[in-house]
């Protein structure tokens, strides 16, 4: 037993006690000890404990979970408590276990406190644990009336004392607020902040799924590391894919987009060939859409520099093309109307990927005319020589 496996975070971790992500306790234990063991073990569920995992080595862990929303479960006197305890001696010389091969850990969950179980987490030593049972049995020995939970602790009491060591010093006490974080740890060197919970909630969902298949069949309960860390990869592949699709929920007012237009010069651009106001309009939308997208999407880091200017210079090469095709058939034009043929068809061919993302209907023109602001590309066929004679202020 690890002394800094007893988490008694009485601050708590922030997030809201009983919300795991729509799940209950028990399938959220069993994707913590997936994302936190290795290949070669297994996690079961309603097979040897409430949780256990089965390490390569032969090594296991059993776990009792107890959701503590509306009692404390670890109380002197609980019957939780006691008949925990109680089990882990039942199980152990019914399934002929290890016991010092064995660590018997009780999660408790929002944060919890209890003198009496503290007092056995910390019970390591023989004379440490010898300690601890000759006060329980004087306090239970004082009362006027015997607690509830009297017949469990009797279990206990009565058990071999080479079982009642070993069980009592490997035992480890987990309790925390946020049952979810453990597994968020694990992934959040790898993934965008933003997709981390929605990964999460994928894969306790699949965790509960598997188990639920597996006891339809009368199969045990038990999932490999192995193959949850396979479908980890998958799920991580296609949370990332997803939420770069997300719209930003940014709209510009009507006094921003006039101020666009008085002044930017993509907006000169587009009045170079006499573009209309509705043009301007939503060219003047797409770009501050655009814009906004991009620093969100960055500061949230669901895209990388590196990747915006690819994006934008596969945009470049992709007017370049354009430009080229459309001289052929714009020869019978004059430069005004050939520019606005040159728009038209460069707004059609936009709709490109970001980091193998879809993006929104506006972050492609948007894009083109940030490109425009820099006149790096342009519509009329003299644009760089009549902006400069223009005076804009790029």
């Amino acid at each position: 037993m690890s002394a800094t496996e007893a988490m008694l975070d009485d601050a708590g971790a922030g997030a809201a006690p009983g919300q795991y992500l729509g799940y209950a306790l028990q399938p959220v234990r069993m994707c913590a000890r997936l994302a936190l063991g290795d290949d070669g073990d297994h996690v079961s569920t309603e097979h040897l404990d409430d949780v256990a995992v089965h390490y390569a080595d032969g090594w296991l862990t059993l776990e009792q979970t107890k959701n503590a929303l509306s009692h404390n479960p670890i109380s002197d006197w609980a019957i939780d408590l006691w008949k925990t305890f109680a089990n882990w001696i039942r199980t152990t010389i019914k399934l002929s276990l290890d016991p010092t091969r064995t660590r018997y850990v009780l999660y408790v969950s929002p944060v919890k406190s209890g003198a009496r179980a503290l007092a056995l987490h910390q019970a390591q030593t023989a004379d440490q644990v010898n300690t601890t049972i000759e006060a329980l049995r004087a306090d239970l020995a004082a009362r006027s009336s015997l607690p509830a939970c009297a017949e469990y602790i009797q279990v206990l009491l009565d058990a071999d004392p080479d079982l009642c060591a070993a069980v009592i010093s490997n035992f480890t006490l987990v309790t925390e607020d946020d049952p979810v974080a453990a597994i968020r740890k694990s992934i959040d060197l790898t993934v965008p902040p933003a997709v981390i919970d929605d990964i999460c909630e994928a894969a306790i969902g699949w965790v509960s799924t598997t188990v639920n298949t597996l006891l339809k069949s009368k199969q045990p309960a038990k999932i490999a590391r192995a193959d949850f860390r396979k479908r980890m990869l998958k799920i991580v592949k296609h949370r990332d894919r997803d939420h770069v699709l997300n719209s930003v929920a940014y709209s510009p007012d009507a006094s921003t987009i006039a101020s666009e237009i008085r002044r930017k010069t993509y907006i000169r651009q587009m009045e170079l060939i006499e573009c209309d106001s509705d043009d301007k309009l939503r060219a003047a939308t797409d770009y501050l859409r655009a814009s906004a997208a991009r620093t969100d999407w960055s500061e949230r880091g669901l895209v990388d520099e590196a990747s915006l200017a690819d994006y934008d210079e596969r945009l470049e090469r992709r007017w370049h093309s354009t430009k080229q095709s459309l001289s052929i058939q714009s020869r019978g034009l004059d430069d005004i109307e050939a520019g606005k043929l040159l728009l038209a068809e460069t707004m059609k061919a936009t709709a490109d990927r970001l980091q193998g993302n879809d993006v929104p209907p506006y972050f492609p023109p948007g894009s083109a005319h940030s490109l425009a602001d820099l006149k790096a590309i342009g519509w009329h066929p003299r644009f760089k020589d009549l902006l400069t004679d223009g005076g804009d202020d790029a």
